[in-house]
């Protein structure tokens, strides 16, 4: 007898229900030989091209169905909707999007009986329908008649063994003539996953549902067993797999057809655009033009061949929209800076010949894939670009991304620790345990490898083994659902016509991840926000004169000396301490060198850096194997940093093609031994044909393998080295008005804010404190012939929100405030309630007008008191007087703005104990003397972390042991004072560690 076909899969898509992983099912079935199998995720299909591929590999059938609810008249049926070819996959992507929007995932009748039925089977299910005086057996009888005669011989019955409705079922089956189909729903894959199943159940669903303990995959021979006496329903499974013959199209590109309003065809126009802007490009330029021209035509046959002249005209057209309403968009990102057709048709900003850029890393003709266009664009104005894309292509053919969240270790360790109703604080340090050591792994299973302490209480805790046990069945299963931030799609018709769609929070998404869609060739972009492009926008805006970025020259003295100094506090990529330490060592003086350091400072080429710096002084010598690849690896003094370099050797020494040797290095980066091997070989013959020994060919192999994981993409590295050439000019030239759009920005991120109004002090900015009658929302930059100052805005203050900020500015429009009395009587005490006038006396908002900011607590805590009746005049309130004066300290000052400001900004708390201990200890250099800010402990390392700041505002980290901690217990206090005797260790050779030898009392001094 033929091999049974599981007709109700369900996998990890269907959240609620199922922890079924496709590459495990997919074993089951093959090791059992059955041929086909179909997945029918409930009211989804996001899974599908994922389970089609999978299916392909393992040589079996994927038959592709849906689990939907069917409202039908009052009454509400489940049924799963199974594809019978091509055409029914269009229409059940349309039934699943119509029910999703318009019906919150019901699938109205109306929708099903007309078009939409054809090419599509339908299974009724009764199995779990309770019978009740509403649902009554006569009345879903005749339901059943009038659906399945709209179906006709496309409508099974579909039957559960010793399930509550199994009889009724076979009644229907008898007296409407309807075929019975035997099915077995899989939720999880085998018999010991059902406590795993059962605790994603009871965590996915707030309200109890029914578990069947078999719901798991099951041999045919199990199967035959089970209906051995309904034969007609094993046998009416297979007749059904053979009607079903769905072919999912992979690779095939759809990319929507680029409207002209010119009566010309879109390669004659794409050709005359590129010839006219090319002319215009030479002229302004003395370049070589026979170079360009050759360049051009190659790239031009490349696209026409690919068919992707429609793509670059979309990707155009959307760019020189946004440049032209003024909106911020980045000067490119990722393989497209390679390409000329890109640089001319003003997509991106980086003449790609001039700096060596391969159009090859970004489109390969022997590569069939979409390219990706991936365009960075100020956060603030993303949205509106995507809905200009809307407009344009129609909204029907234009949708956002979904993304996934998977469960982690630690969240599951959490669930399932409250599943088996063990106690938190237990389920807590199993956590602990697991942190530090779980950051660093991909695979928990090599978790116990790293982690001995966690492997013994594993192996001798018969809790902690159940626990570990079952988070990991929970690992890595899909969590929840999201929607991609960037993420775009562009159809040629309607989205449904390949992908079914659903809404999240009223945006149109996809109901396949971007992977998926790639696959099946439709279009899509990824529209990402970059922050350094909304503070540039801020900057220039503030600026007000007509800059064009674009057009600065790239060897400006003043912006490599502050890059020598290593002043790039706020510049992009070239801010973090460890890469400012290289800049001080390096000192680049050509903006080649911002690419390469750029490139090289990343983990794995880290290591590099020092060779390069050396070789770039002369203090060490560059070798060429081969004078033939001094012209490739000059500029980068003999080290292979980019992988375009690594192409044009393969291309010197093995006499490759462009195309060719790009393949190359996909292929030996992947690191795949067989692959290695025979790429190898071919390498090694095609270098002796070229001219080149076996010794050498076989060296340069052997380099080329080693950088292959560590090379960069140089048209990306360049791409992004000129956005942050762009900031560091405006921190050249525009310091104030840079540094006041970064706080702008910032004002949320504490440390870094606190970093870049540091920086301003010491690049000689005046910060201004808050004033409540001058401060803006924004910190911003004042005019001033003599110094450049920066003042506060209200946005840096800690729980006062942007409503309250407004209206503080709305009052302010009408007049001014003359005292603290007369804010309190115009404000909106519903809105500025009482911890808000808190906030902005202790931040310093009224020290212009009085500065007792005590005084005023305390006169803001009589007036909260007072209740003031509508219609009764505000009493005088310069009648509150005390018996005496209010006064903080200038300690308790400055922690008040700690507390509003989240850090010391003009003042720091180091400075109440200057006085006394500035002269301290001075000759021996491994004292620390500052004030504690912070003490944590790590619990599984035996030690405490001393957060100090010092004289200079630097907050220093120092790892004191657990027991010189306790010794020392009276003295380690948060907000005082403290002296360190500390051991110096280095890491990476940039960051120091400090660790705390003696902590000295100094009241005992």
């Amino acid at each position: 007898m033929k091999n049974f076909t599981h007709f109700r899969l369900y996998t990890e898509c269907s959240i609620c229900k199922s922890i079924v992983r496709i590459e495990e099912i997919l074993e089951k079935v093959k090791n059992d030989k059955q041929k086909c199998i179909c997945i029918t995720d409930t009211t989804n299909l996001f899974n599908v091209p994922r389970f089609y591929s999978e299916c392909l590999k393992k040589k079996i059938k994927p038959i592709i169905g849906c689990d939907l609810k069917l409202k039908y008249k009052k009454s509400i049926y489940n049924i799963a909707l199974i594809i019978k070819n091509n055409f029914g996959y269009i229409n059940i992507c349309k039934l699943i999007s119509k029910s999703l929007i318009y019906n919150k995932g019901l699938l109205n009748y109306n929708f099903l009986k007309g078009v939409f039925k054809k090419n599509l089977f339908l299974i009724f299910n009764l199995n779990y329908k309770n019978f009740n005086k509403f649902n009554n057996f006569k009345s879903i009888k005749s339901d059943i008649r009038n659906i399945s005669k709209n179906f006709k011989n496309h409508f099974y019955l579909e039957i559960q063994k010793n399930k509550k409705n199994y009889r009724k079922i076979l009644n229907i089956s008898y007296h409407l003539k309807l075929p019975i189909l035997a099915t077995n729903p899989i939720y999880f894959s085998e018999k010991k996953d059902f406590l795993a199943y059962k605790a994603k159940i009871c965590i996915f669903n707030k309200k109890k549902k029914k578990i069947f303990k078999n719901n798991f995959f099951k041999t045919s021979k199990k199967i035959k067993k089970i209906f051995h006496k309904l034969p007609n329903s094993i046998k009416n499974v297979y007749e059904l797999q053979k009607k079903c013959n769905f072919i999912m199209i992979f690779n095939k590109i759809k990319i929507p057809l680029f409207n002209i309003k010119k009566k010309i065809n879109n390669k004659i126009y794409f050709l005359k655009l590129l010839k006219k802007k090319l002319k215009i490009f030479l002229n302004n330029n003395n370049n070589d033009k026979n170079i360009y021209k050759e360049r051009l035509i190659k790239e031009v046959k490349t696209i026409i061949k690919m068919n992707l002249v429609d793509y670059f005209l979309i990707v155009k057209d959307f760019i020189n929209w946004s440049k032209k309403n003024k909106f911020q968009v980045g000067p490119g990102r990722g393989s497209c800076a390679g390409s000329l057709v890109s640089f001319l048709l003003n997509i991106t900003e980086l003449d790609p010949i001039k700096y060596n850029l391969l159009f090859e890393r970004f489109l390969n003709s022997e590569r069939q894939n979409i390219p990706d266009f991936d365009i960075d664009f100020c956060q603030f104005e993303r949205e509106k670009v995507i809905e200009y894309i809307k407009k344009k292509y129609g909204i029907d053919s234009v949708c956002q991304i979904i993304t996934f969240n998977k469960m982690a270790l630690k969240n599951s360790i959490k669930d399932i620790g409250k599943f088996l109703k063990f106690n938190y604080y237990f389920t807590n340090e199993i956590n602990k345990i697991i942190e530090k050591s779980y950051v660093k792994i991909n695979n928990t299973l090599e978790l116990f490898k790293k982690n001995k302490f966690l492997l013994s209480i594993y192996n001798n805790n018969y809790k902690v083994k159940k626990l570990i046990k079952l988070s990991i069945k929970l690992e890595g299963l899909i969590k929840n659902f999201g929607t991609h931030s960037g993420g775009v799609v562009i159809s040629s018709n309607s989205i449904f016509y390949h992908m079914p769609i659903f809404t999240q929070n009223n945006t149109i998404v996809s109901q396949y991840f971007k992977d998926d869609i790639e696959k099946i060739g439709i279009l899509k972009f990824d529209f990402l926000g970059l922050s350094t492009l909304s503070i540039i926008k801020s900057c220039l805006k503030s600026i007000k004169k007509n800059i064009i970025l674009k057009k600065i020259k790239l060897n400006d003295k003043k912006c490599f000396n502050n890059l020598k100094k290593a002043n790039t506090i706020g510049v992009f990529q070239l801010e973090s301490a460890g890469i400012r330490n290289f800049l001080k060592k390096i000192k680049p003086d050509t903006f080649e060198n911002i690419i390469a350091l750029i490139s090289l400072y990343r983990p794995g080429p880290i290591k590099l850096i020092n060779d390069f710096y050396l070789r770039k002084i002369k203090k060490k010598k560059t070798i060429y194997i081969d004078k033939k690849l001094k012209s490739i690896l000059e500029e980068t003094h003999g080290i292979i940093v980019y992988q375009e370099q690594i192409i044009q050797i393969v291309k010197e020494v093995g006499a490759y093609n462009l195309n060719e040797a790009d393949l190359f290095r996909i292929m030996i980066s992947k690191k795949k031994i067989v692959d290695m091997i025979n790429q190898k070989k071919i390498f090694i013959e095609k270098s002796i044909k070229n001219g080149f020994d076996l010794n050498k060919a076989n060296m340069i192999f052997n380099i080329i393998k080693d950088f292959a994981n560590y090379g960069f993409n140089k048209s990306h590295a360049a791409a992004y080295s000129l956005l942050s050439y762009y900031t560091l000019w405006l921190k050249s030239y525009y310091i104030d008005y840079f540094m006041s759009s970064n706080m702008s920005f910032f004002f949320k991120d504490l440390n870094k804010l606190n970093l870049i109004i540091n920086d301003s002090i010491k690049n000689n900015i005046k910060m201004l404190p808050l004033n409540i009658n001058k401060s803006c929302k924004d910190f911003i930059n004042l005019k001033n012939q003599f110094y450049k100052k920066i003042r506060l805005g209200f946005k840096g203050l800690i729980g006062l929100g942007e409503n309250i900020i407004n209206h503080i500015i709305f009052i302010r429009k009408k007049k001014k405030f003359k005292s603290f009395f007369d804010f309190y009587k115009r404000v909106d005490k519903r809105l500025i309630n009482y911890k808000s006038m808190e906030i902005l006396i202790s931040g310093g908002c009224f020290d212009s007008l009085n500065y007792n900011r005590a005084n005023l607590i305390k006169k803001l805590i009589i007036l909260s008191k007072i209740n003031f009746k509508k219609n009764e005049k505000i009493i005088n309130l310069k009648n509150i007087y005390f018996k005496k004066n209010y006064f903080w300290k200038f300690k308790k000052k400055i922690l008040e703005e700690k507390l509003i400001f989240g850090f010391f900004i003009n003042n720091n708390i180091y400075n109440v104990y200057k006085k006394r201990f500035s002269n301290f200890m001075n000759f021996n250099k491994n004292i620390m003397k500052g004030v504690i800010l912070n003490i944590k402990e790590k619990v599984n390392n035996n030690f405490f972390i001393i957060y100090l700041i010092n004289e200079k505002n630097k907050i220093l980290e120092i790892k004191i042991n657990k027991n010189n901690f306790i010794k020392n217990i009276n003295i380690i206090n948060k907000y005082k004072f403290i002296i360190i005797l500390v051991l110096k260790k280095k890491i990476n050779n940039n960051n120091k560690l400090f660790l705390a030898d003696k902590i000295i009392d100094f009241k005992k001094c």
